[in-house]
């Protein structure tokens, strides 16, 4: 699974975009338009224009004809003009390509838990914040003191996670916009309704487990979910849940709770020790709405212990509790329990990664009247697909990481470098071994 062959597929994917524009007028093609953004976010540049420029200095752009199949670089302006003209629902089925191919390389099989179920986080992140600027989506905020309206981008971003790995499979994903026609604001719950369906329906046979925040643990969710046959991990917490907890506390009284508590000695030079309890029970109501929706509840308090340089006794708690669809017993509870922390991966191993590792998330490359500011941000999850699916599947993309002693932030800067200064780069193959084996090539900077 190269590099090369995934970006040859989203080009080829690109050219079949709709393209409103007068066809006796068109003097650059739309995959250029499209592969240009990609690049913009796979070579990991601050900004649209930060890229034009590095793009001029380089005379011929071989590179960029090379790596990316670009055969002429569009302005800034001309890029976003036409970008934000894109519906964003074009976009899904390059997702579901790439993750067609990590099915394909037995890349996906390694994410397996349970009983051949895949785990998926899913939450929404911000990425866009004004005062002035904004679209016809944009989600608009009053504020009752002032009346002055700010704007906001945000999205419900999904990801196939694994307890073990600090890699993820992004999934393409859902904007909290204002829908078409539609005067009121959207919210996350009502993305996360629709990025369900749209799942199912691209996925329709994976046995898929849905990792949440509390916000979403509602009995709509729960049928939803059931509609669906998706099984769930879901976050609770007692200031949402409060009649939840109130039965957990009620059984427990009565001795319809089982407890046990597992202790392990952790580090080397300093002796710690961990301090697992666990407390659950099966067939509890989540709230009293509806007597025929039960869940199984289960909390876990983890305590760490050590004694310091002084002599003191130091102690670290965390506390979580979840409900699910899957029998809870002594010997389930740790799965279940490191399953559901899982769901951390979305905001550590993506949003984090997106926005302080390279892709610039938070930034803003173009707002636009209609679909620019989400489209971009399609096509940065998308390069961050093709990196992940490269750390997950491509040895020589392995090779070059480990070049640059495991660190993205290394590698990004060695991609930057090298694209830059080094106009004699035949394929993004090339490119990726020239920074895996560099003791290997010998090359004449450019002297433009």
């Amino acid at each position: 699974m190269s590099g090369q062959s995934l970006l040859q597929s989203l080009r080829d994917k690109f050219k079949r975009f709709p393209d409103h524009r007068d066809p006796t007028r068109i003097e650059i093609a739309i995959e250029d338009f499209l592969m240009s953004g990609l690049a913009v976010f796979q070579m990991k540049f601050p900004s649209l224009l930060k890229f034009e420029e590095e793009m001029k200095s380089v005379k011929n752009l071989s590179n960029l004809t090379s790596m990316f199949g670009v055969s002429r670089v569009p302005s800034d302006t001309h890029a976003r003009s036409l970008i934000d003209e894109i519906g964003v629902e074009n976009f899904r089925p390059l997702f579901n390509d790439l993750f067609s191919k990590a099915q394909r390389a037995k890349v996906l099989e390694r994410f397996r838990v349970f009983d051949s179920h895949y785990l998926l986080a899913v939450d929404g992140t911000g990425y866009f914040f004004s005062d002035s600027v904004h679209c016809e989506s944009c989600i608009e905020k009053k504020h009752k003191t002032t009346g002055e309206s700010t704007y906001h981008h945000q999205m419900l971003c999904g990801a196939i996670v694994h307890p073990e790995k600090n890699t993820v499979i992004p999934m393409c994903p859902e904007g909290v916009l204002k829908q078409d026609g539609d005067t009121k604001n959207d919210c996350e719950q009502n993305a996360m309704k629709r990025f369900l369906l749209k799942f199912r329906e691209d996925h329709p046979k994976l046995k898929t487990i849905l990792l949440t925040d509390a916000l979403h643990s509602t009995l709509p969710r729960l049928e939803d979910l059931k509609a669906l046959d998706m099984g769930f991990i879901l976050a609770v917490k007692p200031g949402s849940h409060t009649k939840l907890f109130e039965g957990v506390d009620k059984w427990d009284e009565r001795g319809q709770v089982r407890h046990f508590t597992v202790e392990e000695e952790i580090g080397d030079k300093v002796k710690k020790k961990r301090i697992h309890h666990y407390r659950y029970t099966n067939g509890i109501l989540l709230n009293h709405q509806s007597v025929h929706m039960t869940v199984n509840f289960l909390e876990y308090w983890e305590t760490t212990q050590w004694v310091s340089p002084k002599g003191e006794l130091k102690e670290e708690k965390r506390h979580f509790s979840w409900v699910t669809d899957f029998s809870l017993y002594e010997s389930s509870c740790q799965q279940i329990m490191r399953a559901g922390r899982t769901r951390w991966k979305i905001e550590n191993e993506t949003f984090n990664t997106l926005k302080n590792q390279g892709y610039e998330f938070e930034h803003n490359f173009g707002h636009g009247y209609k679909n620019l500011s989400t489209n971009f941000a399609n096509l940065m999850m998308l390069a961050f697909m093709v990196d992940q699916l490269q750390e997950l599947g491509c040895e020589l993309f392995q090779a070059a990481l480990r070049a640059r002693f495991n660190k993205r932030s290394r590698l990004w800067e060695m991609f930057k470098a090298i694209y830059t200064f080094l106009p004699t780069i035949e394929s993004y193959h090339q490119f990726l071994d020239m920074i895996a084996h560099p003791e290997s090539w010998k090359v004449v900077p450019n002297s433009s």
